[in-house]
């Protein structure tokens, strides 16, 4: 038997299993109402029973109070078919993968959607940065594992929705947090906010820095935010939205090849040192939303943001290492949702559309050793998007709920040369793609559904992506084009006795799949190719036990089998070999205790099976284990609470690569991470009025 046709047995068995289980269970065993909770991923306020796509949610707890507070992915961790990476190098950014997308990224994020409080932070080429989002602003986090290109455009494997602290029911309430940890770790937070009449108000401020327990790895940020939310009247609101992110210092260590790994993990790259890599950056944003309901039914929202960034970046090679752009985002995007009746059911028609326009002055520089030497590129970079999208939602009967949408999608990339010594590489490019999404949400009893649901997916390069130009010194990489997918998902979910569980399978054909490449005159610098076609087939499940006696535990396993059907480098054939990056295993499992004393635990660990790093399969990434515990003490009272917690990461003391950088050259795929390491803090809630 072929290991396709085992894996496809696997895939269908996976299915019937738990279709299996859940009809056992529902006639013997009495379901546990919890209390409801609702998602806004959809781009309207919809249950989770009616939403025909794979949806984590996560709230903010009180353990979530006591973690370090450096990496989103502290936030969402047990997260089924979401692989985090690289959460110590923030040179690069945090790496976020759902389904294997995005796991290409040299930095930042690809691949996904990003909203904050329903604000775009996806860039209109595609490009998402993390660094402005501090983890100890966040709420709730949505992650639609799956395709969102019907709604958001320009993304292959999901959505993450971020929504911010709101503001406290008293008037004036401050919470301050301080976190210390080895290696240089020190946190300082400070929330501010409270409520009056119709305003509310929260302040959020941060300062974070580290030296690192590699070399060359020392870092610090400063993280700010205010939000604003009136009431303008019974029908109507706006919320405005202020941040800045700024970071003086990254170094980065880069990455070490498997024998410089075994003798020194801790060691940064010779050539990283020798050019000082690293970047500096400050980032300014601001947005304003307002919604109105003019009648019953019927909600009407517009949402206008902006953003500057001003980057600057050392990388460990001499000709244009040293790149700097002057970046400006803006976007208008506007809704209309309108609730009836079709053939006497309940229906609910949204359709809108999102205009986002990026502008980028480019500069690259020699970089010698460290210091910046002569100007080889000068040029501006302009992206336009627009997408104008639908989506019904019909409740067809009392069971079953159809949801079907689409988009189009037009983005015109621009590039104008001013530097024209090697030849005038100004020119344009346009790529439009229109998406489409149907999907149908079964409830077999009011607390287990069963779903389905099909997608088209379009995503088009970055601005990056095009600009590094493996035959050229500026303008386009004219042989890099979009990728196109098409998946199908099944999945059931539900509650029984108070346990939730949620399990999909999934199967995904893509085209012109973007993989990233080096090329040896340039160590660490990402270009992009396309590979003919691959296919994506996976499990996710997950599964969330009631609390008792103030014992609560989760459990999660992603199956991952994901390859190359058509892809050829340098004369080489590559089908059937694995897509690198992602582990085919993975498992996470989760134990709080909450003592009605105030003391506290939480133990998360989680095994990673071991993956290839290239495309051609001949370097792997080892298994490794992972731990975290955490124990701590709380107390309250009428107008102060007070906490003080304490840490220990990489619990089991493992040799792991934090990080892996696909198809490296030289071999430099790998960064490590630190060893066993403590943690701890204090935490502060004091009502002032």
């Amino acid at each position: 038997m072929s290991s396709r046709n085992l894996h496809l047995e696997i895939f269908l068995a996976a299915i019937f299993f738990a279709s299996s289980a859940l009809a056992q269970n529902q006639s013997t065993t009495k379901s546990i109402v919890l209390d409801p909770i609702n998602v806004t991923a959809t781009r309207s306020e919809r249950s989770p029973t009616q939403i025909p796509n794979s949806i984590t949610q996560f709230n903010r707890t009180t353990l979530q109070e006591y973690q370090p507070g450096a990496t989103l992915d502290e936030f969402a961790r047990n997260t089924p078919g979401v692989f985090f990476q690289n959460q110590f190098n923030f040179a690069q950014d945090l790496r976020i993968a759902i389904r294997g997308f995005g796991a290409r990224s040299p930095f930042g994020v690809r691949g996904l959607q990003m909203r904050v409080d329903g604000i775009p932070q996806t860039l209109p080429d595609g490009q998402t940065q993390l660094d402005s989002i501090d983890p100890a602003l966040i709420q709730r986090m949505d992650i639609v594992r799956g395709p969102s290109a019907a709604l958001y455009g320009n993304a292959s494997g999901g959505l993450i929705d971020i929504t911010t602290r709101e503001a406290p029911y008293e008037k004036l309430v401050i919470m301050p947090r301080q976190v210390f940890g080895q290696y240089g770790y020190l946190k300082s937070e400070m929330f501010m906010g409270g409520r009056n009449g119709n305003f509310s108000y929260t302040l959020f401020g941060s300062h974070l820095q580290q030296e690192g327990w590699r070399d060359h790895s020392a870092m610090q940020n400063t993280n700010s935010q205010i939000k604003l939310n009136f009431q303008t009247s019974d029908r109507s609101d706006l919320m405005l939205v202020f941040r800045e992110f700024y970071s003086p210092l990254s170094k980065d260590a880069g990455a070490l090849t498997a024998a410089e790994v075994q003798a020194n993990p801790r060691k940064a790259s010779s050539r990283n040192i020798q050019f000082n890599a690293g970047e500096e950056i400050r980032q300014e944003e601001m947005a304003a939303r307002f919604r109105v309901r003019p009648s019953a039914g019927k909600e009407f929202s517009i949402t206008a943001h902006g953003s500057h960034r001003d980057f600057q970046s050392r990388q460990p090679f001499i000709d244009g290492g040293q790149v700097q752009f002057d970046r400006w985002v803006g976007g208008l995007a506007m809704q209309f949702i309108l609730d009836s009746l079709l053939f006497q059911r309940p229906n609910r028609f949204l359709t809108g559309v999102d205009y986002g326009i990026q502008n980028d002055s480019r500069q690259r520089f020699n970089n010698n050793l460290g210091t910046r030497g002569v100007l080889n590129l000068n040029q501006i970079e302009r992206v336009q998007s627009i997408g104008p999208y639908f989506r019904n939602e019909w409740s067809m009967t009392s069971k079953l709920d159809i949801v079907v949408g689409g988009r189009w999608d037009w983005l015109q990339y621009h590039v104008k040369d001013h530097y024209q010594f090697d030849g005038n590489q100004s020119g344009s490019r346009t790529v439009s793609q229109a998406s489409g999404s149907a999907g149908a949400v079964y409830r077999i009893t009011p607390y287990q559904q069963a779903y389905a649901h099909v997608g088209s997916v379009f995503e088009a390069p970055t601005t990056t992506e095009l600009l590094n130009n493996p035959v050229g010194r500026g303008g386009f990489n004219a042989n890099l084009n979009a990728q196109t997918s098409l998946s199908n998902e099944l999945g059931v979910r539900g509650n029984i006795a108070g346990f939730h569980y949620d399990t999909a399978a999934f199967y995904i054909q893509t085209w012109n799949e973007i993989v990233p490449f080096e090329l040896p005159s340039s160590p660490g610098r990402a270009f992009f190719r396309n590979a003919g076609q691959s296919r994506r087939m996976g499990i996710e499940t997950r599964i969330v036990t009631p609390q008792w006696k103030g014992l609560h535990a989760e459990a999660g396993y992603t199956y991952s089998d994901f390859e190359f059907e058509k892809y050829f480098v340098n004369d080489i054939n590559l089908k059937g070999n694995r897509m690198p990056g992602i582990p085919a295993h993975r498992w996470e499992g989760l134990i709080k205790y909450m003592h009605p004393f105030g003391f506290f635990g939480q133990l998360h660990v989680h095994r990673v099976g071991d993956f290839f790093v290239n495309d051609i399969n001949t370097a792997n990434n080892r298994a490794y284990n992972l731990g975290q515990l955490l124990l701590g003490w709380e107390v309250k009272g009428n107008r102060l609470e007070g906490s003080i917690f304490l840490g220990i990461n990489n619990l089991f003391d493992a040799p792991y690569s934090a990080n892996t950088r696909i198809n490296a050259t030289l071999g430099r795929y790998y960064e490590p991470g630190p060893p066993l390491n403590v943690f701890g803090g204090l935490r502060f809630k004091i009502i002032i009025f």
